[in-house]
């Protein structure tokens, strides 16, 4: 899977992404949840998130910025806001996803996908 923001149609993922199943998850606080390079259904793990999100990707795996509103990286050590989208795209600031990044969770992000398209629309 590769995913491509759908206000500018930039590459938000050089590689492709590939399915992790439920057992390669790694629930160890302040690191990744996932294997670089891997993606999972949202509502296969076990977070409750306020808004859409349907996939979650390695953090590393994918190519944002932190929103411009400071509110929305709140967190202990990092960011754990569940309910706000955080992260943005490089070349036009659409808002695409959420990181999770605290002491107390697993490292990820994840993505609304009606943000980001699976392909270039042009």
């Amino acid at each position: 899977m590769k995913l491509c923001c759908k206000n500018c149609n930039d590459l938000l993922t050089p590689k492709v992404l590939l399915k992790s199943e439920i057992d390669e998850l790694s629930y160890i606080d302040e690191e990744e949840l996932l294997q670089e390079g891997k993606f999972i259904e949202a509502s296969k793990v076990e977070y409750n998130f306020g808004i859409p999100i349907e996939y979650l990707i390695n953090s590393k795996s994918i190519i944002l910025k932190n929103h411009s509103e400071s509110i929305r990286l709140q967190g202990c050590c990092g960011p754990s806001e569940f309910d706000k989208l955080n992260q943005v795209c490089v070349n036009c600031n659409n808002e695409i996803g959420v990181l999770i990044a605290d002491c107390w969770t697993s490292k990820f992000i994840g993505v609304n996908m009606s943000k980001v398209s699976l392909k270039r629309l042009w």
